[in-house]
């Protein structure tokens, strides 16, 4: 990668952290080069540490692109099939006969959400079954196949189907077969794993103009400088398989660059992940178009496959450009309360330029 590239992709962070946000963690590779990772901002705002980019974040959603891969290898195990019925492992779920496994995974299960009903600031820990049962009490289920509409509680399930047909939690089978055999050193699964707390970095959640959110903010006390320190509040039990994770730029493009290098699934699989797509699209984001644990995300003429995640203090994109193969993973400390104000629209501009540099280099 040359000096030029990477004084110009120094640059696109250090400009969006001039403009409010706290710290950024970015990996980025292609093909034939080393990784190489960049920094800008601080860890902690408060204690003026600088971002190094052995930081630990939650990466939220991007926690599904994982369990999807996770629950596809027990497909290629022969262990279950895409479109048999999920009555199998929840007899007692409402209108669980007409939802196949693929419906967990695509957002169109029509199941009721929990993410923004769910109390934060909470010593509680939940158990997956909590969490479905909470779902049901204060959300709204729709018909199957009615439409896109973003799913936390699919996951949760696609957890829970793995856990029952490994008969281990759902962090031991990824561990197993993802993690360990990649080398990721610094990932973890916070439902069921321990982390060293100290590396995390910590997580700011900025008020917008009202000072509303769509967060549940009780007890969260009065925002210092107009950022609260949020590390903390979404409780990882809580997220569960939808959003638990913790991890680093480096770990999860070295995910992405096994997962679309065919080292971790076989090629029948990895289409039903990427290429099964239908169109959608997500408040803040560039998504056109979801798959089966991959969304398609489109800046300028480039569509870049990953996901995208948001929790309160963290919010992060992954994916890979397949045309050129760059692979990368932005990351910040910063999120706001509201969806449309900061959450996603945040990291867009900075990894539109990122691509765009990034391409432009090997044209």
């Amino acid at each position: 990668m040359s000096d030029q590239l990477d004084s110009q992709i120094q640059t696109i962070i250090d400009d969006h952290v001039k403009r409010g946000v706290v710290g950024v963690s970015l990996a980025l590779s292609r093909p034939g080069e080393e990784m190489r990772l960049y920094q800008s901002g601080l860890a902690n705002r408060f204690e003026n540490i600088p971002m190094t980019g052995d930081r630990l974040f939650r990466i939220a959603s991007c926690t599904k692109t994982f369990i999807a891969t996770g629950l596809h290898l027990l497909v290629e195990d022969g262990k279950l099939d895409y479109d048999e019925p999920i009555t199998r492992w929840f007899p007692d779920l409402p209108r669980a006969a007409e939802m196949p496994v693929r419906i967990l995974l695509n957002h169109r299960s029509g199941l009721p959400d929990f993410e923004t009903s769910m109390p934060m600031i909470s010593d509680k820990t939940w158990t997956a079954e909590e969490i479905v049962e909470f779902s049901f009490v204060h959300g709204v289920q729709k018909d199957p196949w009615h439409g896109m509409e973003y799913s936390n509680t699919g996951y949760v399930l696609a957890g829970m189907i793995i856990a029952k047909e490994t008969g281990a939690p759902y962090s031991e089978h990824l561990r197993r077969r993802i993690f360990e055999p990649l080398g990721m050193k610094d990932t973890w699964v916070g439902t069921h794993e321990s982390f060293p707390i100290e590396r995390e970095a910590r997580g700011y959640m900025h008020v917008d103009e009202e000072g509303d959110s769509q967060w549940d903010v009780t007890g969260a006390g009065e925002p210092i400088d107009g950022v609260w320190d949020a590390t903390e509040w979404f409780p990882l039990s809580g997220a569960n398989a939808a959003g638990d994770m913790i991890s680093t730029p480096r770990d999860a493009v070295t995910f992405l660059n096994a997962l679309f290098d065919g080292r971790i699934l076989k090629e029948k699989a990895l289409a039903e992940m990427k290429d099964n797509t239908s169109p959608a699209q997500f408040p803040g984001s560039n998504t056109v178009a979801n798959g089966h644990g991959l969304l398609v995300m489109r800046y300028g003429d480039a569509d870049v496959k990953g996901h995208l995640g948001q929790i309160p203090g963290h919010t992060s994109i992954m994916g890979r450009e397949e045309k050129t193969g760059v692979t990368l993973m932005l990351i910040q400390n910063s999120g706001a309360g509201d969806f449309e104000s900061f959450w996603l629209a945040g990291v867009n501009e900075p990894v539109g330029r990122i691509l765009e540099a990034a391409s432009a280099a090997q044209a």
